[in-house]
């Protein structure tokens, strides 16, 4: 059996990751108040209740899911929680027909997450936009059983700041894990060439150095536009990419393979579209990012 993981360990990948300084430090704190907490209730010491629950803050695809497993594994080794499982959720897992449905829905996730977190993304999308939406029913079954099962659940809501704010204004339950709220900042150009080198070797591509610059040129120029600033952007550029390389190097000898990609399989800036979410990106020079 393996050793359990050290909180030391845990915070060491955390900071590993691209970016997300402010995140780091903010879990980096979080974990020196439940160890202070630990040694002082051990010394019959009184402490400051610190909730397990959280709220991440910021723009799709900056790292939320990847960091919202590092808190489970972060809340074992500190022995605030009994599991190391995520449960990631969001409105069609936990909203329905009706209400009952909708209470249903949430109290299956509960069940499926208890001993671990329960990470609830977009929860933007859990505001009612009309009479008949269950989204503040799902709400509210959620901070009944954050209450509940204190100590034995983790919930973390992600979305942007001034939506999960108008959520807590509705839902005073909130407040306490809104105490908590984490910011996790845009990547900046740098950061995304990083996880763009990132998984590219992960795909075991060579990325020459004439090819980093052009894609460094890419994000810097989609970035300054503002619409390609999440991590999500980097497997559609990545695919893009590739199926350029495939193009290029039909019937290509093995060794040519090698070479990896080259300047031609950077696309246009201007080819990069935005999905109707806002989220899915694809290419107008006939490739599609899925």
């Amino acid at each position: 059996m393996a050793a359990p993981e050290t909180t030391a360990s845990i915070l060491a990948d955390l900071n590993d990751l691209i970016g997300l300084q402010p995140v780091k430090d903010a879990l980096a704190r979080l974990a020196a108040v439940h160890q202070l907490n630990a040694k002082r209730a051990a010394a019959g010491e009184p402490v400051i209740a610190q909730p397990l629950d959280l709220v991440f803050a910021g723009e799709p695809g900056t790292g939320e899911d990847e960091v919202a497993r590092i808190v489970a594994r972060l809340y074992v080794s500190l022995g605030l929680l009994p599991e190391v499982k995520v449960a990631e959720v969001s409105r069609p897992e936990l909203v329905a027909a009706t209400a009952e449905e909708t209470v249903a829905r949430v109290e299956a996730a509960i069940q499926v997450a208890l001993g671990g977190v329960l990470f609830v993304d977009e929860a933007q999308l859990l505001i009612p936009t009309t009479a008949e939406d269950h989204g503040d029913v799902a709400i509210t079954a959620l901070v009944a059983a954050m209450e509940a099962r204190a100590g034995q659940l983790a919930v973390i809501l992600a979305g942007p700041t001034d939506a999960l704010r108008l959520i807590v204004e509705h839902h005073p339950g909130l407040n306490a894990a809104f105490e908590e709220l984490i910011t996790f900042p845009r990547y900046t150009p740098e950061e995304l060439v990083a996880l763009f080198e990132q998984k590219a070797a992960a795909l075991k591509i060579k990325v020459p150095t004439n090819v980093l610059a052009a894609v460094s040129e890419h994000l810097v120029e989609v970035h300054a536009d503002g619409s390609f600033r999440s991590a999500r952007y980097i497997p559609s550029l990545l695919e893009e990419m590739y199926a350029r390389m495939a193009t290029r190097t039909t019937g290509a000898s093995p060794a040519e393979l090698k070479r990896g990609f080259a300047v031609e399989d950077v696309p246009q800036p201007a080819a990069a579209t935005l999905g109707d979410t806002g989220v899915k990106v694809g290419f107008t020079a006939g490739f599609e990012a899925h």
